[in-house]
């Protein structure tokens, strides 16, 4: 499967297991979504679609936390304390991370990790862990 194609399943699989955003999609580049969980609740998602990224999905750290434990799963932390840490040169803060994620209530400004989707049992996996999760929070 070449990267477009399974860019292409990931958002096909998003879309039958979970609900677009309030906030909508990004254009070209970002895919919000919000996936409710077993107890209702609610765990936002934001799937980059770029022609120019891999196909990585954002999602809070505390809904994971043991999927990343396992190790099993290529992944990297994006700390809250990189939110506004750098300046431009304009001397202003950046937001720094994706700008897709900015209007989010569980992903701006939280703890989170992003995952590299490889194959469409990535995904699954992922989306199968959070369904049994989920918090009334968002």
């Amino acid at each position: 499967m070449t990267r477009d194609e399974l860019r292409q399943a990931c958002l096909a699989r998003l879309d039958e297991r979970a609900e677009e955003h309030p906030c909508g999609h990004q254009g070209k580049l970002a895919a919000r979504y919000v996936l409710h969980g077993r107890t209702a609740g609610a765990v936002e998602l934001m799937f980059e679609k770029g022609p120019r990224s891999a196909p990585n999905l954002w999602v809070a750290e505390w809904f994971v936390d043991h999927l990343v434990a396992e190790g099993s799963l290529e992944f990297r932390h994006a700390p809250s304390s990189a939110v506004f840490a750098t300046r431009g040169a304009n001397g202003k803060r950046q937001y720094g991370r994706h700008s897709a994620l900015k209007v989010m209530n569980q992903l701006s400004d939280a703890d989170l990790v992003c995952f590299r989707i490889n194959t469409l049992g990535d995904l699954d996996r992922i989306l199968d862990h959070l369904s049994m999760r989920g918090t009334s929070s968002a």
